[in-house]
């Protein structure tokens, strides 16, 4: 079972905000607080026998030091591991709400063509709702580059060896995914930023949807009373 089995779409933006804030984050933070306390309970014992090791001037002083690096490089990978797996989450989450948002107009707004875009399925479900529903993602509240972000900095995390660090520094001015050596880094304050302007772009998406039923509902009652 893969994370896209995880389907956190729409039965409304509130499901995907519940899902989003209590699962995802819980998940994270849960994980995280373990790697911690892993992580303290090693560093204490590897410095008391470090200190040890450097009062009686014993050899394996540069041994138990050069573990320790390997150690810290290695819980640092670990919590790349949880960002990325978190990022993965949420933009599954995403991709799940806005086809779920769309096939509310599948009966009143039928798709013409397939549509393709740039930049992946983000492009083209961007494109779509431009074709589709006159609905540009560019006029939401949230600035869509956070939700290129989102993206970018996922796929950065997923395929580490293929390019995806390199796009995502060119393309984000202000990068908050990586540290301050510009290795990906997935703080738990950015995580939550990120999760809030995905909740306000579903609900600003839901809402020019809704809209869009409403209107066209409007337009058919005449022709339902005739009938």
């Amino acid at each position: 079972m893969g994370w896209e089995d995880f389907n956190l779409s729409l039965m409304g933006s509130i499901d995907f905000s519940i899902n989003a804030q209590h699962l995802i984050l819980g998940v994270f933070d849960t994980a995280n607080n373990a790697l911690d306390a892993e992580w303290d309970r090693y560093a204490v014992a590897m410095h008391k026998e470090l200190s040890k090791a450097m009062n009686e001037n014993d050899p394996q002083a540069e041994y138990f030091s050069q573990e320790m690096y390997w150690m810290e490089d290695v819980y640092r990978q670990r919590r790349q591991g949880l960002g990325a797996l978190a990022l993965d989450w949420l933009m599954c989450s995403l991709q799940g709400a806005l086809n779920g948002a769309k096939r509310y107009l599948d009966s009143t707004h039928p798709a013409g063509r397939e549509y393709k875009g740039r930049d992946g399925w983000l492009g083209n479900i961007s494109r779509e709702f431009q074709e589709r529903f006159d609905v540009d993602f560019h006029k939401a509240p949230v600035p869509f580059e956070r939700i290129q972000e989102l993206v970018l900095a996922r796929n950065a995390c997923i395929h580490r060896t293929d390019g995806g660090l390199h796009q995502y520094l060119n393309k984000i001015d202000k990068p908050t995914f990586v540290d301050e050596e510009d290795r990906l880094f997935v703080g738990r304050e950015a995580l939550d930023a990120i999760i809030k302007d995905c909740q306000e772009f579903i609900r600003w998406v839901e809402k020019e949807v809704e809209k869009l039923r409403r209107a066209k509902g409007k337009k058919t009652e005449p022709e339902i009373r005739r009938s």
